[in-house]
């Protein structure tokens, strides 16, 4: 009788935390940031705080955050706590990487530079990548790490790192051959791309494919729908050099509520 109840018990807990799941990506679907955070906490599993992790970022990528550090550092300590439940988790390392990233925004490159962002984050999407090697995520976000130290470190990022724009172009390109199409991070890749040189085709090729993906009623998915739609609209009425001012305020993580 007692191994009945307790098998019980344990069949109940699991029900309330994959439903409790279910709760968090509902309201970070739905737009409601604050709200999947703090299930998030509540439930506090790896891939609750990995969920936790990534509304934070909406919040900050989308101009909704009031503490754009702050918020950036909160996702860095969710997606470490998530890793350390659960190292198998790829997409925690993920989320770890895109907090470094917030974070490196708000450091000067010699700071970032010193604190060894770049190495540190390329091991973090080499393990994920390991961890998923199907992870179409990992590959593009392994893209923006190229791109990302182009743009902000120039040839002296390049030389230290072994950032590629051949490389970053590639990595973005896996993207559109997948069968998950990330709207999100098509959109970041297309925005890199845009303002690398050479890569202005595949850039806009990127925008294009993310305006007539199905954003399955994601609100941060139709936010970044829209942000294409907006740089295409002004590549076909004001050129390539108004577009990519309009990008590199988004790439600057300077999205206005």
């Amino acid at each position: 009788m007692f191994t009945l109840t307790l098998l019980i018990a344990l069949i109940s807990a699991v029900s309330a935390q994959t439903q409790s799941l279910s709760d968090i990506e509902r309201a970070y679907n739905g737009g409601e940031y604050e709200y999947a955070i703090m299930l998030g906490h509540k439930n506090a599993s790896a891939q609750a705080l990995v969920l936790a992790a990534r509304a934070r970022l909406a919040l900050i990528d989308l101009g909704q955050s009031g503490q754009r550090k702050t918020d950036a550092k909160a996702a860095l300590k969710d997606a470490e706590a998530a890793i350390d439940l659960d190292p198998e988790n790829a997409e925690a390392y993920l989320m770890k990487v895109a907090a470094l990233g917030m974070l490196a925004r708000h450091m000067s490159k010699l700071k970032s530079f010193r604190k060894g962002i770049a190495p540190k984050s390329r091991r973090l999407l080499e393990e994920a990548q390991r961890l998923d090697p199907q992870s179409a995520w990992a590959q593009a976000m392994m893209g923006m790490w190229h791109l990302e130290i182009l743009r902000r470190g120039g040839t002296f990022g390049a030389r230290v790192t072994g950032a590629k724009a051949s490389e970053g172009a590639k990595n973005c390109g896996k993207i559109q051959q997948s069968t998950g199409f990330d709207i999100g991070m098509g959109v970041q890749c297309g925005l890199a791309l845009l303002h690398t040189d050479g890569f202005e085709d595949q850039a806009v090729t990127i925008l294009r494919q993310t305006c007539k993906a199905d954003d399955a009623d994601i609100a941060y998915d139709r936010a970044m729908k829209e942000r294409a739609i907006e740089i295409l609209d002004i590549l076909d009425t004001d050129g390539l050099k108004a577009a990519r001012k309009r990008a590199l305020y988004y790439l600057n993580g300077k999205a206005s509520k």
